[in-house]
């Protein structure tokens, strides 16, 4: 009659059960681990944006203040400024600088490129002209994980809106031109229902002009 070696099944099965406990045990510690990573991967994103955002709305200030703050500086998608108080004022410095939230240092810096429009829309062809009323900012805010250099960037487009460039009073050249300009001349873009007859004014076709 055959027998049966209890002692020595029921051992064998705690072993499996343990093989198949550490298993899962590791696999779940894992998980845990990639969620907590992806978590303050995600936090230090989120406060990098909000840095880059801060930064562009401090280039735009200045832009506001004065265009030939932004425009007169040397342009490239690898020149680094940042922005810093000058008395009452905000100042572009050359340069980087860094914040630190919740221990992590985020370095920030902007940069700055000429942009060429065709037919009225930003483009990079050849026959395209440089608007010299719009520029390109990149705000940057960059931190370290491990060997790593994450970074949150954010690109915005600034136009001179604000500040009174010029008045026009000669149209008389009509309507041949097209793309952006640096100086006043005596066109203008193709348009129709309209009157500029007198060379001084444009007006609505069929309304009197002053």
């Amino acid at each position: 009659m055959m027998r049966i070696n209890k002692k020595g099944q029921a051992l064998v099965e705690i072993l499996i059960g343990l093989f198949v406990a550490g298993i899962l045990i590791t696999s779940a510690t894992a998980a845990v681990v990639a969620v907590l990573r992806s978590n303050v991967e995600s936090k230090n994103f989120q406060i990098a944006s909000s840095l880059s955002q801060q930064l562009a709305d401090g280039v735009k200030t200045v832009a506001e203040a004065d265009w030939h703050n932004i425009y007169s500086k040397s342009k490239g998608s690898n020149t680094q400024y940042f922005v810093a108080a000058s008395g009452t004022q905000l100042a572009i410095i050359a340069g980087t600088t860094t914040t630190v939230v919740g221990n992590i240092s985020y370095t920030q810096f902007f940069s700055v490129e000429n942009v060429n429009r065709l037919n009225g829309d930003i483009s990079a062809e050849p026959t395209s002209v440089e608007d010299p009323s719009t520029q390109k900012i990149v705000s940057h805010a960059q931190w370290t994980e491990g060997s790593q250099t994450p970074q949150a960037a954010l690109t915005v487009y600034l136009t001179r809106w604000r500040n009174s460039v010029s008045q026009q009073n000669n149209w008389s050249g009509g309507s041949v031109q097209q793309e952006p300009v640096k100086d006043f001349g005596k066109n203008f873009s193709s348009s129709t229902g309209i009157d500029y007859s007198s060379s001084s004014s444009i007006c609505i076709q069929g309304i009197s002009c002053p």
